[in-house]
């Protein structure tokens, strides 16, 4: 059997024949924030339309570069070709889950004038023109229609089909609206890539996630160092990037807007061996950051978790170091063996001397690793103040939202200007911790306080810099989010002979941080303090947690020897 008939087969097994149906689901049970919905503003009008909800699946936008969405109603009484209109809706899910589709201003009082059927690629009748008698709950609110509208019901088909959904007023043959739902398949696009060097570059692009193509600059750089053969006239990317042993820290930028890691999966290859099997990725968001790898030639392989038949892969190489290549490694053991003798003689001299620059070279690359870690901080605090911006949009609080932005600007100044910096003043810190928490308190409504004990120089005193930063977050996340006014959040440092002693207090629900906790700031933290903790030496950081009394949390941070 040649390898086209296999091709077909598999194809076949895969997909099938064009298949759909319809799926019973009870409203008040399904995540609607997951759910996007097809609606655009309509002035003074309420004709019925269709609305359509798809699910986001843990990515708000992906980049797109099949063939764009053209289906029509070539089999039907009915033919239209539109994605703009607000009554004719041509649109696309990724995910193979089932779609919902509504109708506002149709209710049980109008639902008689109405009826509705469902098509499968413009020829499968699935319902026939049919009655509308199923109606939205008292607790589903969507927009600002009149709740109790009427519900067609959930559907889904097979990839590369679409169903339709078309309204009528009874005895009429014309259309008052329809919806076009297609099932489209999609792989990760890479939209850019940097290294360790490169990471001003990356939180620029960090600062504007919805922005999903390259600048003339951005193409530049990589024309600059590939031939025109090597670069893949789509993404503007090399075929095939090639490193150098220095850059073995590489971070892939995702064309796309990913909320949850399981959305997206990757798996990492060295050599032709798979070292990294298929795991979620690390991040809430569209980065794939590998770290400290060592030399060889590397597929790295990614696929959208709502459709893992469809991978990408990318190939890159990390060369290795003069002294790390066949030949110098063979042309090393022969001087060895020469010199054996005479190496036993100096081994005794220079044993001293090497342990000092094991020392010195041990705290250079804890240094660059605390550096690392602190660079990833700054794109998680990014995300989740974007996140909290989006929340004020979504509930039309757009004052709110501007006033976010005004401040979280200010904010992203202050953290440029200390990203270089491994330990800022007191006071830096204090004035970096009131901004965020006045930023959440424009979304949340909680109250906050912070106090710093007589006796301490905030000016003169440091402290690491963003160590108190996924601290408080947690705190408003898991604290005082949902009590609006009557949360409190308190912070304190005092000084107890040489330590000091930093307190971060909520009234919240008592959510208590383990070891088991995965949230990513606090793993940085955790991190940044093992680190600290190898350069410092004498001057040591401890983290603990306890429950409140009677209610929220207590994190305890100790900054030993501080004051010697």
């Amino acid at each position: 059997m040649n390898k086209k008939i296999l091709s077909i087969l598999a194809a076949v097994l895969l997909y099938g024949t064009a298949d759909a149906q319809k799926v019973t689901k009870t409203s008040a049970y399904v995540e609607w924030d997951n759910y996007s919905t097809s609606f655009t503003t309509r002035d003074n009008d309420t004709t019925p339309f269709i609305v359509t909800a798809i699910p986001y699946s843990g990515k708000y936008a992906v980049a797109d570069f099949n063939a764009p969405l053209s289906v029509s109603y070539n089999g039907a009484k009915y033919m239209y070709q539109s994605t703009l209109n607000l009554n004719y809706r041509s649109l696309a899910t990724y995910d193979s889950s089932a779609v919902c589709f509504f109708v506002p201003y149709v209710h049980a009082s109008n639902a008689h004038l109405y009826e509705y059927r469902v098509l499968l690629n413009a020829k499968t009748v699935l319902t026939p023109w049919s009655d509308i008698s199923t109606f939205t709950a008292d607790s589903f609110q969507l927009y600002t229609f009149k709740k109790n509208f009427a519900q067609l019901g959930w559907y889904k088909t097979t990839w590369d089909n679409f169903i339709s959904v078309e309204l009528r007023k009874k005895g009429t043959d014309k259309l008052i609206s329809a919806a076009t739902v297609y099932w489209k398949q999609i792989k990760p696009a890479l939209l850019n890539i940097y290294t360790g060097n490169e990471l001003n570059d990356f939180l620029l692009r960090m600062k504007k996630p919805y922005d999903m193509n390259l600048s003339q600059q951005e193409i530049q750089r990589w024309r600059s160092k590939y031939a025109s053969d090597d670069i893949d006239s789509l993404t503007h990317l090399p075929k095939k990037l090639v490193l150098q042993s220095t850059e073995n820290n590489v971070i892939f930028y995702l064309n796309a807007n990913i909320y949850k890691r399981d959305a997206l999966e990757y798996q990492l290859e060295k050599d032709g061996k798979i070292i990294t099997t298929w795991k979620p990725n690390d991040f809430d968001n569209n980065v794939i950051w590998l770290n400290n790898l060592p030399p060889g030639n590397y597929v790295l392989y990614m696929r959208f978790s709502a459709q893992r038949h469809n991978v990408t892969q990318y190939p890159f190489e990390i060369k290795p170091a003069w002294n790390q290549t066949t030949f110098f490694k063979i042309l090393t053991g022969g001087v060895i063996a020469v010199f054996f003798s005479f190496v036993i003689v100096l081994f005794a001299l220079n044993r001293q001397k090497r342990k000092t620059a094991e020392e010195q070279s041990k705290k250079a690359r804890l240094s660059l690793e605390l550096k690392a870690l602190y660079s990833q901080l700054n794109p998680h605090f990014v995300f989740n103040a974007l996140n909290s911006i989006q929340g004020l949009i979504n509930k039309n609080n757009i004052a709110g939202a501007n006033k976010y932005l005004s401040k979280f600007g200010s904010l992203m100044r202050s953290s440029l200007t200390n990203g270089d910096k491994d330990i800022i003043p007191l006071e830096k810190e204090i004035a970096t911790l009131e901004t965020y928490l006045s930023l959440e308190q424009l979304r949340f409504g909680f109250q906050y306080s912070v106090q710093t004990a007589t006796g301490i120089n905030t000016a003169e005193t440091d402290i690491p810099a963003l160590l108190l930063q996924p601290l408080v977050e947690n705190a408003v996340k898991h604290g005082v989010a949902g009590l609006e006014e009557r949360g409190q959040i308190n912070i304190s440092f005092t000084k107890q002979g040489a330590d000091m002693l930093v307190m971060i207090t909520d009234n919240g629900s008592g959510f208590i941080i383990n070891d088991n906790y995965k949230g990513v700031g606090l793993k940085l933290t955790r991190e940044r303090i093992t680190l600290l903790n190898e350069i410092l030496k004498e001057r040591r950081v401890i983290l603990s947690f306890a429950a409140n009394s009677p209610i929220g949390t207590i994190v305890h941070l100790v900054l030993k020897n501080w004051w010697l």
